[in-house]
């Protein structure tokens, strides 16, 4: 309230022979009216001659008022008789605006459509002010009248959690103060829906808030639960559904489709696929859900609903668009995400084994990246996306793109916590065995394998990397094979294991050889060298890590360069060549940074921190300690608390 007395008050300033017009805009059921008769209420001493309202029913194109209805409501208003009413638009507008002339009068214009409606009701008199309020924009009205637009946006959790508190009687516990956060989450914050569901607790002796919290758990019922019990009108649905009616049949068709969107946002590109149009067409679409307050551009080229929204959109789907749209808009979404995870993964992996994927139904047009930092962005940006469309998948019958997208999307994986790789290649594995689909089963179980690895679970690595092996001999899938051997290789590392190990990565050797296969050669020979460092021939170790680094070098795989200068480094140092070892840390943290490798850059800053200490460089040391746990500490939690106790022991 303040801030819109001050945002008025400062325009009047600036402009003061202007009229003041200020454009409340926000979404159905956001408080927009509730705010402009508060703060008329509040201001009616400034304005001594009176104060014009109506409802211009502007969500509903059947029944809007227009605005020589409203003038004539205004000119009676205005002690004008009937009778002296001129018939013509134009006359009623100029004898309207004669009468506002020398008067101090608000005019308040409720639920505006949009601007043409608005135009003919505005006074010439600066001493007079207009509030307007609208789900629309009302872009017209700011560019070539001068408005000042106010957007109104849901609350804030505290907010939201104080308004349900101003209706019901919540105790002082933190399991009371959890189950009101939790119910103003569930009504997305939403000042109409927040009240409905406090109205319903405090108008039921025995419902309690917690009580309420379940009710509305069940997705597909919120809107539902959120009706007022005696007045259909202020249910949210039916706030809705005044937004949606007054749409476009091809706007209206776009907003219910994405109600099958499984994830947080979506993408213009991925919106297009959806509709099965063009990105710009579907993006004009997507402007117009964004100028109602549909939608939301939480960023250039990206929308969200509110979770309200989005049951409505996912039950309007349902009920008015045909089954086979439905199906042949999820395909396409879902081909979309898959094949522009399969292009992005060639940007990341050039020399990964081409992946037979099925042809893209017509209108989905995947994304195309110019080199590895542009598909690390679009990752950055889709992950939650990506998760959700592997986790929706099998529920709508896609069980290809739920084997096919885990295997592509694990390239970005490896940097995050390993407790995300299991979770999609556990749903990938079981997509892949669902539709009987070896190759699929082989890709699922291997990368499992590493991920379980990742989480130090190593028999549970090493079972699935043997089951992935014995897939691949039996289908003949010799880079498969080759893939098993080397990640066993890995595993027996691990556990310390290194006669065994160096014997699995002399076998992948040998295949990827024999394949051509030049970047997983090096990849073995790194994890050979490191079975070989583990059994004390720090020579060979050496020489093997550095063929393999040689072989990442002329590959321009930098991340595995990385890694094998993490290897080498090692090497060297158990060598005694500690200022080689810490240098080639350095380059490798270099080369972790600049591919945007948080996780591999906070192990590497551990290792150098480790190599540091022990040339009582204790100073340094701790400042890599810190630097890696601080990384470490979201992605990988147990090596952060290890490097805590290192770091203790230092004070």
């Amino acid at each position: 309230m303040g801030t819109l007395d001050a945002l008025i008050e400062d325009r009047a300033s600036r402009h003061p022979a202007t009229v003041v017009i200020s454009a409340i805009a926000g979404a159905p059921g956001i408080g927009k009216t509730s705010l402009a008769v508060h703060w008329a209420h509040q201001v009616q001493d400034r304005f001594p001659d009176g104060q014009l309202y109506v409802n211009l029913r502007g969500d509903d194109r059947g029944t809007a008022a227009t605005a020589d209805q409203v003038l004539d409501s205004f000119l009676l208003a205005l002690g004008r008789p009937a009778q002296r009413i001129p018939q013509d638009s134009e006359a009623k507008s100029a004898l309207y605006r004669t009468l506002l002339a020398g008067r101090k009068i608000l005019v308040l214009l409720d639920n505006a459509g949009s601007p043409d409606q608005i135009r003919p009701l505005l006074p010439n008199e600066p001493a007079c002010l207009v509030l307007v309020t609208s789900r629309s924009r009302l872009s017209g009205l700011v560019a070539r009248d001068g408005a000042l637009r106010i957007g109104l946006d849901v609350l804030g959790p505290d907010e939201a959690c104080e308004l349900l508190s101003e209706i019901v009687e919540v105790g002082r516990s933190a399991r009371e103060r959890e189950m009101l956060a939790e119910l103003a989450r569930q009504c997305a914050y939403l000042p109409l829906a927040l009240r409905i569901a406090a109205e319903r607790v405090a108008g039921r002796a025995h419902l309690t808030v917690a009580e309420m919290v379940r009710e509305l758990a069940v997705e597909h019922r919120r809107l539902d639960v959120l009706a007022a019990d005696d007045d259909e009108a202020t249910a949210v649905r039916a706030v809705f559904s005044t937004s949606y009616r007054a749409l476009s049949s091809d706007t209206a068709r776009v907003f219910r489709l994405l109600g099958l969107h499984p994830g947080p946002s979506i993408s213009g590109e991925a919106a297009s696929a959806l509709a099965g149009a063009g990105v710009a067409e579907t993006t004009w679409q997507l402007d117009r859900l964004v100028g109602v307050h549909l939608l939301t551009e939480v960023e250039r080229g990206r929308y969200q609903f509110h979770d309200l929204l989005r049951a409505y959109a996912a039950e309007l789907v349902e009920l008015d668009e045909p089954a086979e749209s439905r199906e042949a808009a999820t395909q396409r979404l879902f081909e979309w995400y898959l094949h522009s995870t399969h292009t992005a993964l060639f940007a990341f992996y050039p020399q990964h084994p081409e992946i037979p994927l099925q042809l893209r139904p017509p209108g989905c047009r995947p994304m195309v990246f110019a080199d590895r930092d542009s598909a690390r962005r679009w990752f950055d940006a889709e992950r939650a996306n990506l998760m959700a469309v592997i986790k929706h998948a099998p529920a709508v019958g896609q069980y290809t793109v739920g084997w096919q997208l885990p295997n592509a999307f694990d390239c970005y994986l490896c940097e995050y916590p390993a407790a995300e790789r299991i979770a999609i290649h556990e749903l990938g594995l079981a997509a892949a065995r669902q539709v009987g689909h070896d190759l699929g089963q082989r890709w699922a179980y291997g990368h499992l394998g590493e991920a379980l690895q990742d989480a130090r679970r190593y028999d549970d690595a090493i079972e699935c990397h043997l089951r992935a092996l014995e897939i691949g001999r039996k289908i003949g899938h010799k880079f498969g094979e080759g893939a098993a051997l080397g990640d066993l290789g890995g595993a027996y590392n691990a556990l310390g294991r290194y006669a065994e190990a160096a014997d699995h990565c002399r076998q992948a050797l040998e295949i990827y050889r024999k394949l051509g296969h030049l970047r997983n050669e090096g990849l073995n020979l790194i994890q050979w060298g490191i079975a070989l460092c583990g059994m004390g021939r720090l020579d060979e170790a050496s020489v093997r890590i550095q063929e393999g680094l040689g072989i990442m070098i002329r590959t321009g795989a930098v991340n595995s360069q990385a890694w094998a200068l993490r290897k080498l480094a090692k090497v060297r140092h158990l060598q005694g060549h500690s200022d080689e070892a810490v240098a080639h840390l350095d380059l490798a943290a270099l080369y972790c940074r600049e591919q945007h490798l948080e996780r591999s850059y906070g192990e590497t800053l551990d290792e150098l921190g480790s190599v540091l200490h022990d040339v009582g460089s204790t100073v340094k040391a701790r400042k890599a300690w810190e630097k890696a746990r601080d990384i470490l500490v979201e992605v990988d939690p147990d090596r952060a608390a290890r490097i805590d106790e290192q770091l203790e022991s230092l004070s």
